[in-house]
Protein backbone atom coordinates (compact mmCIF):
# COMPACT_ATOMS: atom_id res chain seq x y z
CA UNK A 1 0.00 0.00 0.00
CA UNK A 2 1.74 2.88 -1.11
CA UNK A 3 1.05 6.28 1.13
CA UNK A 4 1.74 9.97 0.07
CA UNK A 5 2.87 12.39 2.74
CA UNK A 6 0.58 16.02 2.09
CA UNK A 7 1.78 17.35 5.60
CA UNK A 8 4.20 17.24 8.10
CA UNK A 9 5.50 19.67 11.08
CA UNK A 10 6.43 19.01 14.45
CA UNK A 11 3.31 17.75 15.68
CA UNK A 12 0.96 16.23 13.25
CA UNK A 13 1.66 14.36 9.91
CA UNK A 14 -0.76 13.89 7.52
CA UNK A 15 -0.56 10.93 4.56
CA UNK A 16 -2.77 9.56 2.14
CA UNK A 17 -3.42 5.89 1.73
CA UNK A 18 -5.66 4.49 -1.34
CA UNK A 19 -7.87 7.38 -1.55
CA UNK A 20 -8.08 7.29 2.32
CA UNK A 21 -6.34 10.16 4.78
CA UNK A 22 -4.65 9.24 7.91
CA UNK A 23 -2.84 11.92 11.11
CA UNK A 24 -0.28 10.73 13.41
CA UNK A 25 0.06 13.65 16.36
CA UNK A 26 3.16 13.55 17.61
CA UNK A 27 1.83 16.03 20.56
CA UNK A 28 -0.96 16.02 22.09
CA UNK A 29 -3.55 19.31 23.23
CA UNK A 30 -3.22 19.88 19.34
CA UNK A 31 -5.61 22.83 18.79
CA UNK A 32 -8.62 21.65 16.26
CA UNK A 33 -9.16 25.36 15.76
CA UNK A 34 -5.52 25.35 14.07
CA UNK A 35 -6.30 22.28 12.07
CA UNK A 36 -9.46 23.71 10.45
CA UNK A 37 -7.27 26.41 9.46
CA UNK A 38 -4.88 23.67 8.52
CA UNK A 39 -7.31 22.17 6.21
CA UNK A 40 -8.07 25.90 4.27
CA UNK A 41 -5.00 24.69 2.06
CA UNK A 42 -5.74 20.96 1.42
CA UNK A 43 -9.74 20.81 0.43
CA UNK A 44 -9.28 17.77 -0.79
CA UNK A 45 -8.97 16.40 2.36
CA UNK A 46 -12.78 15.65 3.75
CA UNK A 47 -12.86 14.59 7.50
CA UNK A 48 -15.29 12.12 8.09
CA UNK A 49 -14.05 10.68 11.29
CA UNK A 50 -14.76 13.65 13.65
CA UNK A 51 -14.05 11.70 17.03
CA UNK A 52 -11.30 9.65 16.04
CA UNK A 53 -9.86 13.14 14.97
CA UNK A 54 -10.66 14.94 17.99
CA UNK A 55 -9.30 12.30 20.20
CA UNK A 56 -6.07 11.86 18.55
CA UNK A 57 -5.80 16.00 18.62
CA UNK A 58 -5.79 15.96 22.05
CA UNK A 59 -3.89 12.39 23.36
CA UNK A 60 -1.81 12.32 20.75
CA UNK A 61 -1.12 9.64 18.49
CA UNK A 62 2.28 7.36 17.61
CA UNK A 63 0.59 5.30 15.07
CA UNK A 64 -1.43 6.80 11.58
CA UNK A 65 -5.21 7.05 12.67
CA UNK A 66 -8.05 7.08 10.26
CA UNK A 67 -9.75 10.22 10.22
CA UNK A 68 -11.47 10.55 6.49
CA UNK A 69 -11.13 10.52 2.54
CA UNK A 70 -9.04 12.20 -0.01
CA UNK A 71 -11.38 13.28 -2.88
CA UNK A 72 -10.53 13.74 -6.61
CA UNK A 73 -9.33 16.95 -8.03
CA UNK A 74 -12.84 17.14 -9.21
CA UNK A 75 -15.96 16.26 -8.20
CA UNK A 76 -19.74 15.73 -9.47
CA UNK A 77 -22.77 15.54 -8.03
CA UNK A 78 -26.42 15.56 -8.94
CA UNK A 79 -29.14 17.16 -7.82
CA UNK A 80 -32.10 15.39 -5.84
CA UNK A 81 -34.45 15.75 -8.66
CA UNK A 82 -32.05 14.79 -10.80
CA UNK A 83 -32.32 17.98 -12.71
CA UNK A 84 -29.01 19.77 -12.46
CA UNK A 85 -25.32 17.90 -12.12
CA UNK A 86 -22.47 19.97 -10.59
CA UNK A 87 -18.88 20.15 -10.57
CA UNK A 88 -16.43 21.21 -7.89
CA UNK A 89 -12.73 21.69 -7.42
CA UNK A 90 -11.10 20.91 -5.01
CA UNK A 91 -8.52 22.87 -5.55
CA UNK A 92 -6.22 25.75 -3.97
CA UNK A 93 -5.47 28.90 -6.00
CA UNK A 94 -1.89 27.75 -6.62
CA UNK A 95 -3.10 24.61 -7.42
CA UNK A 96 -5.81 25.64 -9.91
CA UNK A 97 -3.79 27.77 -11.51
CA UNK A 98 -1.29 24.52 -12.55
CA UNK A 99 -3.33 22.62 -14.27
CA UNK A 100 -4.78 23.81 -17.54
CA UNK A 101 -8.48 24.73 -18.84
CA UNK A 102 -8.91 21.92 -20.88
CA UNK A 103 -7.79 19.43 -18.79
CA UNK A 104 -10.27 19.97 -15.81
CA UNK A 105 -12.79 20.08 -18.82
CA UNK A 106 -11.74 16.46 -19.74
CA UNK A 107 -11.84 15.43 -16.03
CA UNK A 108 -15.61 16.87 -15.63
CA UNK A 109 -16.27 15.18 -18.81
CA UNK A 110 -15.11 11.38 -17.50
CA UNK A 111 -16.70 11.98 -14.40
CA UNK A 112 -19.78 12.55 -16.18
CA UNK A 113 -19.61 9.99 -18.12
CA UNK A 114 -18.43 7.23 -15.36
CA UNK A 115 -22.08 8.66 -13.58
CA UNK A 116 -23.51 8.16 -16.49
CA UNK A 117 -24.65 11.83 -16.77
CA UNK A 118 -25.50 12.64 -20.23
CA UNK A 119 -28.18 14.99 -21.13
CA UNK A 120 -28.15 18.73 -20.54
CA UNK A 121 -24.81 18.81 -20.49
CA UNK A 122 -23.67 22.58 -20.76
CA UNK A 123 -20.38 22.29 -22.43
CA UNK A 124 -20.08 25.77 -24.36
CA UNK A 125 -17.48 28.14 -22.65
CA UNK A 126 -17.06 25.90 -19.98
CA UNK A 127 -13.43 26.38 -19.75
CA UNK A 128 -14.34 29.95 -19.05
CA UNK A 129 -17.00 29.23 -16.02
CA UNK A 130 -14.58 26.68 -14.05
CA UNK A 131 -12.75 27.93 -10.83
CA UNK A 132 -11.94 26.38 -7.64
CA UNK A 133 -13.73 25.63 -4.48
CA UNK A 134 -17.07 26.92 -6.12
CA UNK A 135 -19.82 24.44 -7.27
CA UNK A 136 -20.43 24.78 -11.52
CA UNK A 137 -23.95 23.94 -13.01
CA UNK A 138 -22.26 21.62 -15.65
CA UNK A 139 -25.67 19.86 -17.17
CA UNK A 140 -29.04 21.20 -16.60
CA UNK A 141 -32.57 18.83 -17.59
CA UNK A 142 -35.65 19.65 -18.40
CA UNK A 143 -38.99 19.87 -16.17
CA UNK A 144 -41.95 18.74 -17.70
CA UNK A 145 -44.48 20.60 -19.10
CA UNK A 146 -47.62 20.35 -17.39
CA UNK A 147 -50.66 19.46 -19.76
CA UNK A 148 -52.88 22.30 -20.62
CA UNK A 149 -56.30 21.81 -18.43
CA UNK A 150 -59.69 21.70 -20.73
CA UNK A 151 -61.41 24.66 -21.76
CA UNK A 152 -65.28 24.40 -22.18
CA UNK A 153 -67.21 27.16 -23.57
CA UNK A 154 -70.92 26.95 -23.98
CA UNK A 155 -73.96 28.93 -25.36
CA UNK A 156 -74.91 31.95 -23.92
CA UNK A 157 -78.48 32.30 -23.34
CA UNK A 158 -78.73 36.43 -23.85
CA UNK A 159 -80.02 38.62 -21.75
CA UNK A 160 -83.52 39.77 -21.90
CA UNK A 161 -83.17 43.44 -22.48
CA UNK A 162 -85.87 45.63 -24.74
CA UNK A 163 -84.49 48.57 -27.12
CA UNK A 164 -86.61 51.57 -28.01
CA UNK A 165 -85.87 53.39 -30.65
CA UNK A 166 -87.25 55.53 -33.77
CA UNK A 167 -86.17 55.01 -37.40
CA UNK A 168 -87.98 57.74 -38.96
CA UNK A 169 -91.68 57.59 -38.61
CA UNK A 170 -91.56 54.15 -36.56
CA UNK A 171 -91.49 53.52 -33.40
CA UNK A 172 -89.40 49.92 -32.66
CA UNK A 173 -89.53 48.16 -29.76
CA UNK A 174 -87.62 44.83 -30.41
CA UNK A 175 -85.57 42.51 -28.14
CA UNK A 176 -85.66 38.17 -28.70
CA UNK A 177 -86.98 36.48 -25.72
CA UNK A 178 -86.50 33.25 -27.37
CA UNK A 179 -82.79 31.36 -28.33
CA UNK A 180 -84.27 29.59 -30.83
CA UNK A 181 -81.52 27.48 -32.87
CA UNK A 182 -81.71 24.97 -35.78
CA UNK A 183 -80.49 20.93 -35.70
CA UNK A 184 -77.06 20.89 -35.79
CA UNK A 185 -76.48 24.53 -34.79
CA UNK A 186 -73.24 24.96 -32.39
CA UNK A 187 -74.27 25.00 -28.77
CA UNK A 188 -70.80 24.69 -26.96
CA UNK A 189 -66.91 23.15 -27.28
CA UNK A 190 -64.74 21.59 -25.34
CA UNK A 191 -60.83 22.04 -26.36
CA UNK A 192 -59.65 18.54 -25.06
CA UNK A 193 -56.91 18.79 -22.01
CA UNK A 194 -53.17 18.52 -23.66
CA UNK A 195 -51.24 15.47 -22.03
CA UNK A 196 -48.17 18.05 -21.58
CA UNK A 197 -44.77 17.65 -22.60
CA UNK A 198 -41.89 15.31 -20.71
CA UNK A 199 -38.90 16.41 -19.15
CA UNK A 200 -35.99 15.12 -18.70
CA UNK A 201 -33.31 14.03 -15.83
CA UNK A 202 -29.51 14.77 -16.45
CA UNK A 203 -29.21 10.54 -16.69
CA UNK A 204 -31.78 11.39 -19.75
CA UNK A 205 -34.75 9.16 -18.26
CA UNK A 206 -37.73 11.11 -19.00
CA UNK A 207 -40.29 12.88 -16.03
CA UNK A 208 -43.76 12.09 -17.07
CA UNK A 209 -45.71 15.24 -17.16
CA UNK A 210 -48.86 15.86 -15.48
CA UNK A 211 -51.99 15.68 -17.77
CA UNK A 212 -54.26 18.55 -18.53
CA UNK A 213 -57.62 18.55 -16.24
CA UNK A 214 -60.44 17.11 -17.94
CA UNK A 215 -63.88 18.98 -17.67
CA UNK A 216 -67.53 17.20 -18.05
CA UNK A 217 -69.60 18.67 -20.77
CA UNK A 218 -72.99 19.01 -19.34
CA UNK A 219 -75.85 18.44 -21.83
CA UNK A 220 -78.88 16.78 -22.49
CA UNK A 221 -77.69 13.53 -24.22
CA UNK A 222 -81.37 13.21 -26.02
CA UNK A 223 -81.07 16.74 -27.46
CA UNK A 224 -77.53 17.65 -27.77
CA UNK A 225 -75.14 15.53 -29.75
CA UNK A 226 -71.08 15.39 -28.82
CA UNK A 227 -68.66 15.04 -32.13
CA UNK A 228 -64.82 14.90 -31.32
CA UNK A 229 -63.35 15.77 -34.14
CA UNK A 230 -60.55 13.38 -36.21
CA UNK A 231 -57.46 14.41 -33.97
CA UNK A 232 -58.68 14.06 -30.74
CA UNK A 233 -58.48 17.88 -30.04
CA UNK A 234 -61.91 19.35 -29.49
CA UNK A 235 -65.35 18.31 -28.72
CA UNK A 236 -68.34 20.37 -30.38
CA UNK A 237 -71.79 20.42 -29.20
CA UNK A 238 -74.65 20.49 -31.65
CA UNK A 239 -78.30 20.64 -31.80
CA UNK A 240 -79.89 17.19 -32.38
CA UNK A 241 -83.30 18.84 -33.64
CA UNK A 242 -84.46 22.52 -34.14
CA UNK A 243 -85.64 24.38 -30.85
CA UNK A 244 -85.54 26.83 -27.96
CA UNK A 245 -82.09 26.44 -26.10
CA UNK A 246 -82.02 26.38 -22.23
CA UNK A 247 -80.52 25.80 -19.02
CA UNK A 248 -81.97 23.46 -16.71
CA UNK A 249 -80.31 22.29 -13.03
CA UNK A 250 -77.26 23.39 -14.97
CA UNK A 251 -77.63 20.88 -18.07
CA UNK A 252 -77.90 22.88 -21.30
CA UNK A 253 -80.75 21.46 -23.63
CA UNK A 254 -82.92 22.08 -26.43
CA UNK A 255 -86.61 22.33 -25.52
CA UNK A 256 -89.31 21.75 -27.61
CA UNK A 257 -90.20 24.55 -29.76
CA UNK A 258 -93.26 25.69 -32.28
CA UNK A 259 -92.61 28.34 -34.89
CA UNK A 260 -96.16 29.05 -36.56
CA UNK A 261 -95.07 30.82 -39.97
CA UNK A 262 -97.87 32.93 -40.23
CA UNK A 263 -100.66 33.22 -38.15
CA UNK A 264 -102.38 31.51 -35.41
CA UNK A 265 -106.20 31.08 -37.20
CA UNK A 266 -108.19 28.63 -38.29
CA UNK A 267 -105.73 26.90 -40.37
CA UNK A 268 -103.59 26.53 -37.23
CA UNK A 269 -106.46 26.64 -34.48
CA UNK A 270 -105.73 27.14 -31.00
CA UNK A 271 -102.23 26.61 -29.32
CA UNK A 272 -101.48 24.77 -26.32
CA UNK A 273 -97.70 23.91 -26.32
CA UNK A 274 -95.46 22.02 -23.31
CA UNK A 275 -92.62 24.53 -24.67
CA UNK A 276 -91.63 27.43 -26.52
CA UNK A 277 -93.85 29.45 -28.98
CA UNK A 278 -93.03 31.83 -31.49
CA UNK A 279 -95.65 33.12 -34.22
CA UNK A 280 -94.09 34.83 -36.91
CA UNK A 281 -97.12 37.23 -37.48
CA UNK A 282 -100.12 38.00 -35.60
CA UNK A 283 -102.88 35.82 -33.69
CA UNK A 284 -106.13 36.51 -35.18
CA UNK A 285 -109.01 37.61 -33.64
CA UNK A 286 -110.81 34.93 -30.92
CA UNK A 287 -108.06 32.41 -30.88
CA UNK A 288 -105.55 31.38 -27.71
CA UNK A 289 -102.20 30.36 -27.57
CA UNK A 290 -100.84 28.59 -24.40
CA UNK A 291 -97.39 27.54 -23.76
CA UNK A 292 -95.38 26.24 -20.64
CA UNK A 293 -92.65 28.51 -21.89
CA UNK A 294 -91.92 31.93 -23.09
CA UNK A 295 -93.91 32.88 -26.01
CA UNK A 296 -92.85 35.73 -28.59
CA UNK A 297 -95.47 37.07 -31.42
CA UNK A 298 -93.13 38.84 -33.91
CA UNK A 299 -95.17 40.57 -36.26
CA UNK A 300 -95.44 43.83 -36.63
CA UNK A 301 -99.01 44.50 -36.24
CA UNK A 302 -99.28 42.56 -32.75
CA UNK A 303 -102.38 41.50 -31.29
CA UNK A 304 -106.11 42.48 -31.58
CA UNK A 305 -109.34 41.01 -30.38
CA UNK A 306 -107.59 37.79 -29.37
CA UNK A 307 -109.22 35.37 -26.54
CA UNK A 308 -105.89 34.92 -24.52
CA UNK A 309 -101.98 34.12 -24.98
CA UNK A 310 -100.60 32.80 -21.56
CA UNK A 311 -97.32 31.28 -20.60
CA UNK A 312 -97.42 29.29 -17.90
CA UNK A 313 -94.01 29.67 -16.64
CA UNK A 314 -92.30 32.09 -18.82
CA UNK A 315 -92.24 35.44 -20.02
CA UNK A 316 -94.30 36.73 -23.65
CA UNK A 317 -93.00 39.44 -26.04
CA UNK A 318 -95.05 41.19 -28.16
CA UNK A 319 -93.57 42.79 -31.06
CA UNK A 320 -96.39 45.40 -32.05
CA UNK A 321 -98.66 45.86 -29.31
CA UNK A 322 -101.87 44.98 -28.75
CA UNK A 323 -105.10 46.45 -29.22
CA UNK A 324 -107.27 43.98 -27.47
CA UNK A 325 -111.17 45.39 -28.68
CA UNK A 326 -111.70 44.45 -24.65
CA UNK A 327 -111.52 41.36 -25.20
CA UNK A 328 -108.09 40.42 -24.80
CA UNK A 329 -106.23 38.52 -22.34
CA UNK A 330 -102.70 38.43 -21.86
CA UNK A 331 -101.16 36.39 -18.79
CA UNK A 332 -97.87 35.34 -17.79
CA UNK A 333 -95.40 34.04 -14.85
CA UNK A 334 -92.75 35.65 -15.93
CA UNK A 335 -92.46 39.33 -17.52
CA UNK A 336 -94.54 41.04 -20.22
CA UNK A 337 -92.69 42.85 -22.71
CA UNK A 338 -94.72 44.79 -25.90
CA UNK A 339 -94.74 48.09 -27.81
CA UNK A 340 -98.18 49.17 -26.71
CA UNK A 341 -100.84 48.28 -25.23
CA UNK A 342 -104.79 49.41 -25.41
CA UNK A 343 -108.33 47.73 -24.74
CA UNK A 344 -106.61 44.65 -23.12
CA UNK A 345 -106.31 42.78 -19.99
CA UNK A 346 -103.05 41.79 -18.58
CA UNK A 347 -102.31 39.56 -15.33
CA UNK A 348 -98.48 39.30 -14.32
CA UNK A 349 -96.81 38.20 -11.65
CA UNK A 350 -93.28 39.35 -13.44
CA UNK A 351 -92.58 42.97 -15.00
CA UNK A 352 -94.91 44.99 -17.08
CA UNK A 353 -92.77 46.21 -19.76
CA UNK A 354 -94.01 48.66 -22.46
CA UNK A 355 -92.70 50.65 -25.20
CA UNK A 356 -94.98 53.82 -25.62
CA UNK A 357 -98.48 53.76 -24.37
CA UNK A 358 -100.89 52.05 -22.41
CA UNK A 359 -104.29 52.89 -23.11
CA UNK A 360 -107.67 51.96 -21.41
CA UNK A 361 -106.09 48.55 -20.58
CA UNK A 362 -106.55 47.10 -17.34
CA UNK A 363 -103.22 46.02 -15.96
CA UNK A 364 -101.85 43.72 -12.78
CA UNK A 365 -98.23 43.33 -12.19
CA UNK A 366 -95.29 43.63 -9.82
CA UNK A 367 -94.39 46.81 -11.64
CA UNK A 368 -95.38 48.49 -14.78
CA UNK A 369 -92.88 50.97 -16.60
CA UNK A 370 -93.38 52.48 -19.37
CA UNK A 371 -89.44 52.82 -21.23
CA UNK A 372 -90.24 55.71 -23.71
CA UNK A 373 -89.56 59.57 -22.88
CA UNK A 374 -92.83 60.14 -24.41
CA UNK A 375 -94.72 56.90 -23.44
CA UNK A 376 -98.41 57.56 -22.37
CA UNK A 377 -100.99 56.02 -19.54
CA UNK A 378 -104.22 56.66 -20.52
CA UNK A 379 -107.23 55.44 -19.14
CA UNK A 380 -107.70 52.00 -17.33
CA UNK A 381 -106.80 50.71 -14.43
CA UNK A 382 -103.11 50.10 -13.33
CA UNK A 383 -102.52 47.98 -10.64
CA UNK A 384 -98.63 47.11 -9.03
CA UNK A 385 -97.11 46.15 -5.93
CA UNK A 386 -94.00 48.01 -6.08
CA UNK A 387 -94.03 51.18 -8.99
CA UNK A 388 -95.74 52.21 -11.90
CA UNK A 389 -93.51 54.76 -14.52
CA UNK A 390 -94.21 56.62 -16.95
CA UNK A 391 -93.73 60.07 -19.07
CA UNK A 392 -97.21 60.88 -18.84
CA UNK A 393 -100.36 60.17 -16.87
CA UNK A 394 -103.53 61.18 -18.35
CA UNK A 395 -104.44 63.17 -21.68
CA UNK A 396 -105.26 66.56 -22.36
CA UNK A 397 -109.23 65.10 -22.69
CA UNK A 398 -108.75 64.38 -19.30
CA UNK A 399 -109.84 60.41 -19.48
CA UNK A 400 -110.22 59.27 -15.87
CA UNK A 401 -107.08 56.98 -15.04
CA UNK A 402 -106.63 55.13 -11.98
CA UNK A 403 -103.02 53.84 -11.19
CA UNK A 404 -103.34 51.91 -8.14
CA UNK A 405 -99.78 51.32 -6.19
CA UNK A 406 -100.67 48.38 -3.36
CA UNK A 407 -97.11 48.64 -1.65
CA UNK A 408 -94.51 46.88 -0.01
CA UNK A 409 -92.61 46.36 3.26
CA UNK A 410 -89.45 47.56 1.94
CA UNK A 411 -87.86 46.85 5.40
CA UNK A 412 -89.05 43.37 4.50
CA UNK A 413 -87.70 43.16 0.92
CA UNK A 414 -84.26 44.77 1.90
CA UNK A 415 -83.51 41.84 5.04
CA UNK A 416 -85.18 39.56 1.74
CA UNK A 417 -82.19 41.07 -0.62
CA UNK A 418 -79.64 41.26 2.38
CA UNK A 419 -80.39 37.32 2.60
CA UNK A 420 -80.06 36.69 -0.77
CA UNK A 421 -76.46 38.12 -0.88
CA UNK A 422 -75.81 35.80 2.43
CA UNK A 423 -76.77 32.82 0.81
CA UNK A 424 -75.35 33.81 -3.06
CA UNK A 425 -72.25 34.30 -0.47
CA UNK A 426 -72.32 30.63 0.95
CA UNK A 427 -73.62 28.87 -2.25
CA UNK A 428 -70.05 30.21 -3.65
CA UNK A 429 -68.16 28.85 -0.72
CA UNK A 430 -69.60 25.61 -1.47
CA UNK A 431 -69.02 26.05 -4.96
CA UNK A 432 -65.68 26.42 -4.40
CA UNK A 433 -65.13 23.90 -2.64
CA UNK A 434 -66.74 21.61 -4.56
CA UNK A 435 -64.59 23.01 -7.80
CA UNK A 436 -61.57 22.08 -5.65
CA UNK A 437 -62.97 18.83 -4.99
CA UNK A 438 -63.20 18.07 -8.64
CA UNK A 439 -59.88 19.07 -8.83
CA UNK A 440 -58.19 16.39 -6.85
CA UNK A 441 -59.43 13.96 -9.41
CA UNK A 442 -58.11 13.35 -12.99
CA UNK A 443 -61.14 12.07 -15.09
CA UNK A 444 -59.01 9.47 -17.42
CA UNK A 445 -57.82 7.60 -14.70
CA UNK A 446 -60.88 6.72 -12.44
CA UNK A 447 -61.73 3.17 -10.58
CA UNK A 448 -65.22 2.90 -10.82
CA UNK A 449 -65.62 3.67 -6.47
CA UNK A 450 -63.66 7.06 -7.52
CA UNK A 451 -66.52 7.66 -10.91
CA UNK A 452 -69.16 7.51 -8.86
CA UNK A 453 -68.04 9.57 -6.18
CA UNK A 454 -66.40 12.26 -9.11
CA UNK A 455 -69.78 11.93 -10.55
CA UNK A 456 -71.75 13.09 -7.50
CA UNK A 457 -69.45 15.88 -7.07
CA UNK A 458 -69.83 16.96 -10.83
CA UNK A 459 -74.00 16.49 -10.21
CA UNK A 460 -74.15 18.89 -6.97
CA UNK A 461 -71.67 21.43 -8.59
CA UNK A 462 -74.22 21.33 -11.62
CA UNK A 463 -76.61 22.20 -9.31
CA UNK A 464 -75.63 24.71 -7.48
CA UNK A 465 -74.32 27.03 -10.42
CA UNK A 466 -78.31 26.28 -11.48
CA UNK A 467 -79.15 28.10 -7.87
CA UNK A 468 -76.63 30.31 -8.27
CA UNK A 469 -78.03 32.01 -11.49
CA UNK A 470 -81.67 31.50 -9.87
CA UNK A 471 -80.36 33.41 -7.00
CA UNK A 472 -78.83 35.96 -8.65
CA UNK A 473 -81.81 36.53 -11.18
CA UNK A 474 -83.94 37.03 -7.95
CA UNK A 475 -81.11 39.61 -6.30
CA UNK A 476 -81.53 41.84 -9.98
CA UNK A 477 -85.03 41.57 -9.54
CA UNK A 478 -85.34 42.96 -5.56
CA UNK A 479 -82.59 45.56 -6.15
CA UNK A 480 -84.54 46.65 -8.39
CA UNK A 481 -87.77 47.13 -6.54
CA UNK A 482 -85.73 48.69 -3.69
CA UNK A 483 -84.33 51.48 -6.10
CA UNK A 484 -88.21 52.95 -5.77
CA UNK A 485 -88.77 55.52 -3.19
CA UNK A 486 -90.84 54.80 -0.35
CA UNK A 487 -92.77 51.21 0.35
CA UNK A 488 -94.54 52.10 -3.22
CA UNK A 489 -94.17 54.96 -6.06
CA UNK A 490 -95.65 56.21 -8.67
CA UNK A 491 -92.95 58.17 -11.01
CA UNK A 492 -94.07 60.45 -14.31
CA UNK A 493 -91.30 61.84 -16.29
CA UNK A 494 -93.26 64.68 -17.72
CA UNK A 495 -96.41 65.38 -16.53
CA UNK A 496 -100.09 64.39 -14.94
CA UNK A 497 -103.33 65.56 -16.36
CA UNK A 498 -106.39 66.13 -14.94
CA UNK A 499 -108.77 63.47 -13.78
CA UNK A 500 -105.89 61.39 -12.70
CA UNK A 501 -106.03 59.19 -9.68
CA UNK A 502 -103.24 58.22 -7.73
CA UNK A 503 -103.83 55.44 -4.63
CA UNK A 504 -100.41 54.27 -3.25
CA UNK A 505 -101.19 52.14 -0.13
CA UNK A 506 -104.64 53.56 0.31
CA UNK A 507 -103.11 57.33 0.24
CA UNK A 508 -105.41 58.91 -2.19
CA UNK A 509 -104.53 61.84 -4.62
CA UNK A 510 -106.55 63.47 -7.28
CA UNK A 511 -105.09 65.52 -9.68
CA UNK A 512 -107.31 68.55 -10.90
CA UNK A 513 -105.09 70.59 -13.18
CA UNK A 514 -102.65 69.54 -14.83
CA UNK A 515 -99.01 69.31 -13.51
CA UNK A 516 -95.89 69.33 -15.70
CA UNK A 517 -93.12 69.03 -13.47
CA UNK A 518 -91.39 65.72 -13.39
CA UNK A 519 -92.45 64.28 -9.75
CA UNK A 520 -92.41 61.23 -8.28
CA UNK A 521 -95.10 60.08 -5.68
CA UNK A 522 -94.20 57.70 -2.73
CA UNK A 523 -95.23 56.56 0.89
CA UNK A 524 -92.74 56.62 3.67
CA UNK A 525 -93.26 56.00 7.22
CA UNK A 526 -97.02 55.78 6.30
CA UNK A 527 -97.28 59.46 4.92
CA UNK A 528 -97.80 60.13 0.89
CA UNK A 529 -94.56 62.14 -0.22
CA UNK A 530 -93.61 63.46 -3.49
CA UNK A 531 -89.98 64.48 -4.68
Amino acid sequence: MISNKIFSNDSIELIVKDNKVFIKVFKGHFPITAFNDLLIDFPRVKVTNFIALKKTLEEGSHIYIEIGEYRPVVEVSVSNDQLKAFAFINLTEDEFKQFRKDELVDLILAFCKNKDIVYGLKLEGLENKITFLEKICIAEGTLPVTGEDAQVTLYEVKEVKPEVFSDGNVNHYEMNLINKVEKNDWLGERIEPTPGTPGKTVYGTDIPPVPGKQLKLTYDKKTIDAILNEDNTKTTLVASKAGAVIYEDGVISVCNYLEIDGNVSFHTGNIDFDGFVEISDTIEDNFSVKADNNIQVMGDLGLGGIDSIESREGSIYIRGGIAGKNKAKIICNGDLYTKFAADCTIICKGSVNIGYYAMNADIKAKEVILESYNSKIIGGNIEADIRVEAAEFGNRAEVPTTINVLGFNKIEYKKEYDDLNILIDKVKEKLLYLSQSLAVYSPNNLNQKEQRAYNDLERKHEILVQQIKLLEEKRRKYKSYLQSKGDGEVKANKCIYPNVSLNIKKHNKKFNNLYKAPVTYYVLHNQLNNA
